[in-house]
């Protein structure tokens, strides 16, 4: 089959990095797989697809030479789009981004705006990996959370990553929608060598996002709870930007030890997960979650919130310890239960390992693959 996959950048994030891995794969089952997108820079992953980007006015490729030198990526229409919102002119991304889908048997929106470029180029059959949620689409402001959930009535054929998300499209859609789940790359995710052993105490590995949902200051303020009962604690915390985690120092009275990195690569973060005593999960919500599943096949004992994506996986107190989310306290709790308890942090630690060997991007495309393949089925049928 033909398949596209309309992406609006590609720049690394954890989604892109999603998609890119069962592109991969699809390419891997012998499909012809192309990317289409506004805006980008692909190189930092393996991508084993072709790839086009909208390419902007000539008369604004005068610009390139300022952009490359800023940006390392030539000018593109996403980049503009800023400059004349303060101008207060607008620019149709949606049009310009369907404009440019190619002739294919499947086309596969990847975020609620592609899904509008995908319906109006009128090419393959529309389906939607469905990766966000509700929350995400309201911190992008009431135009584009209205837009969300206007994108879930075209008339798609929906992929979820989780079974929360397929049951939340049902309930307040009335849409019926698979399920492909994530994965992990198992070549890097493995248990490895010990690199913190220098530090003394336990160490507690945490994972800061941007975003509020990430649950960021609930780790600082569960450690604070444990840190009374146990002061030699570190935090081995993680964030793409420092000043994210150097806020929430400067915000809050931080009682315990910490040593920080910044945007590690995913050989370090495995190196970190190997070489720490538990993972922290800390987020409110999530499309599926892959920290606490790349920590299992690091083989580190996980305390997570019960962020709805990492149902698909968690099984409270056989792999994981789970608390409700926004419960500092109950954070504190679990986590003090599990540096007591040698056996149990055996028992998620065993328990965990043998979890994400189930969970590989192979099992993923062969899922997608099959919706594609029983609508393509379904449809043909109708037409005899």
């Amino acid at each position: 089959m033909k398949i596209n996959f309309t992406l609006w950048f590609t720049m690394m994030t954890g989604g892109t990095r999603a998609i890119f891995e069962i592109i991969n794969e699809l390419s891997k089952r012998g499909h012809e797989v192309t990317v289409t997108a506004l805006d980008g820079d692909h190189r930092w992953f393996p991508l084993d697809a072709k790839v086009t980007y909208v390419q902007p006015p000539r008369l604004l490729k005068i610009f390139n030479p300022i952009v490359k030198r800023k940006y390392k990526r030539p000018m593109s229409y996403r980049m503009m789009e800023p400059v004349l919102n303060k101008l207060g002119l607008e620019i149709d991304l949606v049009k310009y981004l369907s404009k440019d889908i190619p002739e294919c048997d499947i086309n596969v929106a990847t975020w609620f705006p592609t899904t509008f470029s995908v319906y109006r180029s009128d090419k393959g059959i529309p389906f939607c990996l469905l990766m966000d949620f509700e929350e995400l689409a309201k911190m992008e402001g009431p135009y584009h959370h209205k837009m969300f959930k206007e994108s879930l009535y075209l008339p798609f054929n929906i992929i979820t990553i989780s079974g929360w998300l397929k049951e939340w499209v049902k309930e307040n859609y009335n849409k019926d929608a698979s399920v492909c789940g994530c994965a992990i790359n198992h070549d890097i995710f493995y248990p490895r060598q010990n690199i913190l052993n220098n530090i003394k105490g336990p160490k507690i590995m945490g994972i800061f996002g941007e975003l509020e949902y990430k649950g960021k200051k609930d780790l600082i303020d569960a450690l604070n709870i444990l840190a009374e009962k146990k002061p030699d604690i570190n935090l081995i915390a993680v964030s793409t930007k420092k000043q994210i985690f150097e806020e929430l120092v400067r915000e809050n009275e931080v009682k315990f030890n910490y040593i920080f990195f910044e945007r590690p690569d995913d050989i370090k973060l495995a190196e970190l997960y190997s070489s720490v005593d538990i993972f922290a999960f800390t987020s409110h919500i999530e499309g599926f979650g892959l920290p606490p599943l790349e920590s299992m096949a690091c083989g580190t004992p996980v305390v997570t919130t019960d962020c709805l994506g990492v149902r698909d996986y968690v099984k409270n107190g056989e792999n994981a310890l789970m608390v409700p989310p926004k419960k500092p306290g109950e954070v504190a709790k679990s986590l003090e239960k599990l540096l007591d308890d040698k056996v149990m942090q055996d028992k998620l630690r065993k328990n965990g390992l043998k979890t994400a060997q189930e969970f590989t991007w192979e099992n993923v495309a062969i899922k997608f693959e099959k919706n594609l393949i029983d609508f393509m089925n379904s449809s043909n049928d109708e037409k005899l």
